[in-house]
């Protein structure tokens, strides 16, 4: 069974036994994020899913394609993938790239942009602090659609 008929199994699971997706997870033994995962697989076009299927990349490689706004950029970076047999990273990077440069666009102005890096900034700089003090510490900041996240993550706390 591939990606795409496990997320429509259990997409079909989820709606014959009017199921939410915490109840399903329970059901098979597994997170909620974990079936929310398998059902954005569902978000592809029938077109993009079967260049994927044919593609033998990662469900995480096409999890990370998802946040393209357009098929043409799915469709260009799956074949940059393909081309020089990136790792998941490597395509994670390519897509925070793309998502990056069309993000001016979508806010419209300059400012917004500045004070969003320097928010990003001053978190990897607390990071700095910690870690100074012995604490160990890290940000990373990732993208999805519109939306920005900043992860911190602070161990033995």
């Amino acid at each position: 069974m591939d990606m795409f008929e496990e997320a429509r199994a259990i997409k079909s699971t989820m709606e014959l036994c009017r199921l939410t997706q915490s109840q399903l997870a329970r059901q098979l033994g597994v997170s909620q994020s974990y079936v929310a995962n398998k059902l954005r697989l569902l978000k592809f076009s029938p077109e993009l899913e079967e260049k994927i299927k044919r593609s033998g990349i990662s469900e995480r490689h096409a999890r990370s394609l998802l946040r393209l706004e357009s098929e043409e950029d799915v469709g260009e970076v799956l074949d940059a993938v393909l081309e020089r047999n990136l790792t998941v990273r490597e395509c994670e990077a390519i897509v925070d790239a793309e998502v990056m440069a069309a993000l001016p666009e979508k806010i419209g102005r300059a400012d917004a942009i500045d004070k969003i890096d320097r928010f990003a900034r001053a978190i990897k700089e607390g990071c700095d602090v910690l870690r100074s003090d012995g604490i160990e510490a890290r940000a990373r900041t990732s993208y999805l659609g519109e939306d920005m996240y900043i992860t911190v993550v602070v161990k033995g706390v």
